[in-house]
């Protein structure tokens, strides 16, 4: 029997789930300590003026009791602001609670209550975070993480400024955590409540764009789930077949990779495979029976199946994430990914370190290391993690193409360096920078290789690029011409010709190709030729050159127009820039002068009275 989960909502939200109004105690532990909370907090509001204790900590303590229904746990969270607002102490919450459960519970709020006073001149905040960081157990993830999850919810009622500082971190640092976790259910919610106060532009367009794709239409949805259904039934496999939506954030992150590889463009979502995914989960957790499937599906996908795109994660998990994916390219929609693993592998994909404690097991892989930045932000790496791990951490593939050094406690520190809980993490920035290299791959975690390949990939497309950029130069210094960007400003139909006659999709793309090997010099010289970009054919006269800091004065721009126009030259184009060192350079695109003009003009620059380190004129 196949059961086809058919979608009425494409986004269906967490929160609903659970009414703090509505908590029930399900031991009499419990009901104690909610009875003792609402003593504890009495007369505390929030922001929104709503009562503290039944709002927050009622809701922190409902959530986490319906995923886990740990007693202790539960308690917990019921009590995770006692300490810090109210003044209760360990000891007795100890006497509220005796024995083995009563030490748990103050454990866990132990972990996650801020310190009342700074140790070591560290600031508060930083401070209690390091103190988190050394507890490392998974009570104090989870209470700490829900904690967070209900604060995101409520920003609306915060400072705009503030409460987008709020959102960044809690993209950054906890939706990490739950990714780490394998709560990948959780952390889309998590970061999509976030997203909106983090970036509310970005967010505008990646909403506007994800949910105006054909993928996103429930008749195009339920159609294909009906149709895998079929083939689940046709084949005897006991299962369900459902759809997860990618967050806003996850596929907008996902697309920002794609575009850094050149394998997508940031205005289109089309390459982008899990916008939906479909998952086909075989209920007798049965690894052959995923595999027979496969073959069935990739048949039935045939000529849509793009075979470029499988990942057997059954054979080769990923940061525990185990399913059979394939990806199909639909006509008038885009990409799509069809995902085939067992319900258990299912349960964990979407829910990690909460489905294992549902099911009793060993949940000691589930130890993240917690680091911190210099201003206290937090943030979290699997275990046995290195330092460039850490950076990968702390803003993704933005900052591991810009270091110089990275300090650790204050020390510096080799990126090969496994990070330790409570370290601090220092990324120095500047001009002389590590150039990312292969090499980092073999001491990284899966997350961060896949991050740093994209870097990998823009730095050699960079390196092609100069490369191409040369030997290209070449090409049309002989046809005089000093720059292609002259004739895409100029005539931006010649160059469109050009590309498109050489395949390349721009300028960038061009350069990388030249250089890569892909394009021969002898094709585009023969293209240029062709296409009439040479200085006869132009009619135009360019000039390159670079001025000392002494002659960047006002007025020299203007000076030297001028002599161009004594020469009856009509400057088409000009391109000036000041350096770091205070010089400047300077190209002119010409019309209007002759064999005959050329050679005063020349001269006219060279006997002028502004000093130049370099000068050409073609």
């Amino acid at each position: 029997m196949v059961k086809v989960d058919l979608i009425q909502e494409i986004r269906p939200r967490l929160d609903p789930q659970f009414n703090p109004y509505q908590f029930q105690a399900r031991t009499p532990a419990i009901a104690e300590a909610y009875t003792w909370g609402r003593e504890i907090h009495a007369g505390q509001k929030r922001l929104s003026g709503e009562p503290y204790f039944e709002v927050h900590c009622g809701w922190v303590a409902d959530f986490l009791d319906r995923l886990v229904q740990n007693e202790a746990w539960t308690i917990a969270a019921l009590l995770h602001d006692s300490t810090e607002d109210r003044g209760v102490t360990l000891d007795e919450i100890r006497a509220r609670f005796p024995g083995e459960l009563g030490e748990r519970v103050a454990f866990i709020v132990d972990g996650v209550t801020k310190l009342s006073t700074p140790h070591n001149g560290r600031s508060r905040e930083l401070e209690t975070l390091r103190k988190i960081a050394m507890f490392r157990d998974p009570g104090v993830f989870l209470v700490k993480l829900a904690d967070k999850s209900h604060n995101i919810m409520t920003l609306e009622h915060m400072q705009s400024l503030k409460a987008a500082r709020k959102a960044e971190e809690a993209i950054r640092a906890y939706g990490k955590l739950a990714g780490i976790l394998n709560c990948y259910r959780w952390r889309r919610w998590l970061e999509d409540m976030a997203f909106p106060h983090a970036d509310p532009q970005t967010f505008a367009f990646v909403r506007e764009r994800i949910d105006g794709d054909p993928r996103m239409k429930p008749e195009f949805i339920n159609t294909t789930l009906q149709q895998l259904g079929q083939l689940m039934d046709r084949e005897g496999i006991p299962g369900r077949v459902e759809i997860i939506v990618n967050g806003y954030w996850q596929a907008w992150q996902k697309l920002r990779r794609m575009a850094r590889l050149r394998r997508a463009s940031l205005n289109s979502f089309t390459m982008v495979n899990d916008l939906v995914s479909f998952r086909m989960v075989v209920e007798n957790d049965s690894e052959a029976d995923c595999y027979r499937l496969l073959a069935v599906v990739n048949r039935y996908l045939g000529a849509y199946l793009d075979q470029n795109r499988f990942d057997d994660y059954i054979a080769s998990p990923q940061n525990g994430y185990r399913a059979l994916q394939v990806t199909a390219w639909f006509p008038d929609y885009g990409a799509v990914e069809v995902a085939i693993a067992t319900a258990d592998m299912e349960g964990e994909n979407q829910w990690g370190i909460v489905h294992a404690l549902q099911q009793g097991r060993d949940i000691s892989r589930y130890h993240p290391v917690v680091f911190l930045t210099p201003t206290g932000g937090v943030r979290f790496v699997p275990e046995g993690s290195t330092v460039l791990d850490a950076i990968a951490a702390i803003q993704h593939e933005f900052l591991l193409d810009k270091i110089s050094a990275v300090k650790i406690n204050d020390t510096l520190a080799r990126l090969s360096e496994k990070i330790q809980p409570g370290d601090v993490v220092e990324v120095i920035t500047g001009s002389q920078r590590i150039r990312p290299s292969e090499d980092w791959l073999h001491f990284c975690n899966p997350s961060t290789a896949r991050t740093l390949r994209a870097v990998l990939a823009t730095e050699a497309l960079k390196a092609a690029a100069d490369q191409g950029r040369q030997k290209i130069k070449t090409v049309l210094s002989g046809r005089g011409i000093l720059a292609l960007e002259d004739v895409a400003g100029l005539r931006s139909d010649k160059i469109d010709n050009l590309l498109e006659r050489l395949g390349a999709s721009g300028l960038e793309d061009l350069y990388a190709a030249a250089g890569g090997g892909a394009i021969r010099m002898e094709d585009l010289s023969r293209a240029l030729d062709e296409l009439g970009i040479t200085k006869q054919a132009l009619q135009w006269t360019t000039i390159d050159l670079a001025g000392t800091v002494q002659a960047n004065r006002p007025g020299v721009l203007a000076m030297l127009a001028s002599l161009v126009s004594s020469e009856g030259g009509n400057i088409l184009r000009s391109i000036n820039n000041t350096t770091a060192d205070g010089s400047f350079t300077l190209r002119l695109v010409v019309s209007g002068l002759t064999p005959e003009t050329e050679p005063c003009l020349r001269q006219a620059f060279l006997e002028s009275n502004v000093e130049l380190n370099f000068f050409e004129l073609v």
